[in-house]
């Protein structure tokens, strides 16, 4: 009884408690030490994961924002906008994963693109930079319309961590960089793009055949320059050029169905038109072209003398 009336009442000298304090306060940031470095590990894993998710989420951003100018693949669409996907812009990096999980990237080749451009810092800020505030300038007469600001910081409409996503998605490419040719790279700055050819004048019957594909609604899939925007089927800009090689080209020849293969660009074009399944390009702004998507009545619907028209123009294209 008396030793618990002792203790009960003791009071430790100031002293004393300055050292039990000081010992419990040693104590106990030694056990959060311990805790933090056990748990490095752990924090670089979700690290991994979280740019995983972001990622992921970037691409439908981009799907649904970018592809119809830059394409799904990255490889950029004539008249709408260049590459992304190529080792020119995004250069080329190797994933690095440190011991404690940290992720990390090492450049094996740097973007030429933003070396021309004098740009000192990284890659994916200088998307996130694009992405968010745009171009507020046409950088080159290559392109139909300057870049917007998706931001809603800069009156667009993506919140800053979807900008944030689609920027870690385009820069992810760096990884696997496409590294062939057939891709619209942007001309170098200062240069002022790719001068465009003096316009021929069209006669009053390819006047009617633009208007035409206009009005029959060829805008709502196809872009041609400075005359319509779409973005789901082939571009149409460079027609006529396109189907004065199709016609040599053994794919084409190998792959056209149920239609006897075209030898003229203008067969080629009316074969497209009247019989759109014979022959499915492999490629389209968003994707893989796909059958079935382009009407196959044009044939009984456009009235003869349209028709005429309408190939007249297309084939001025080139």
């Amino acid at each position: 009884m008396n030793l618990f009336k002792k203790i009960i009442t003791y009071r430790p000298s100031f002293t004393v408690r300055i050292l039990a304090g000081l010992v419990g306060f040693l104590a106990m940031l030694s056990v959060c030490t311990i805790v933090g470095i056990s748990d490095i590990g752990a924090l670089g894993e979700r690290d991994i994961n979280f740019k995983a998710r972001s990622i992921e989420a970037g691409a439908r951003t981009y799907a649904e924002q970018c592809a119809r100018c830059h394409g799904l693949d990255g490889k950029g669409i004539e008249a709408n906008g260049p590459t992304l996907s190529h080792i020119s812009f995004v250069g080329k990096s190797e994933e690095t994963i440190a011991a404690n999980n940290v992720l990390g990237s090492k450049e094996v080749t740097k973007s030429t693109r933003l070396t021309q451009l004098g740009w000192t810092g990284s890659l994916v800020n200088y998307i996130r930079g694009v992405v968010a505030a745009g171009i507020p300038i046409k950088s080159a007469a290559d392109w139909e319309t300057i870049h917007p600001t998706f931001s809603q910081a800069y009156g667009g409409n993506l919140r800053e961590d979807e900008v944030n996503n689609v920027s870690n998605y385009v820069a992810n490419w760096a990884l696997a960089p496409y590294e062939s040719d057939d891709v619209i790279l942007p001309p170098e700055p200062g240069t002022g793009g790719t001068p465009r050819p003096t316009a021929v004048p069209l006669s009053a019957e390819q006047e009617k055949g633009k208007e035409l594909v206009v009005s029959l609604g060829c805008n709502a899939c196809h872009a041609i320059r400075g005359v319509m925007n779409g973005a789901v089927g082939p571009n149409m800009t460079n027609i006529a050029t396109i189907a004065e090689g199709k016609v040599t080209d053994e794919q084409y020849k190998a792959n056209v169905k149920d239609q006897p293969a075209a030898t003229t660009a203008e067969e080629y074009i009316v074969q497209s038109i009247y019989h759109p399944n014979a022959y499915i390009e492999p490629q389209c702004p968003q994707g893989a072209c796909a059958a079935g998507i382009m009407p196959q009545t044009y044939e009984q619907s456009i009235p003869a003398a349209d028709f005429t028209a309408l190939v007249s123009y297309l084939l001025t294209l080139k």
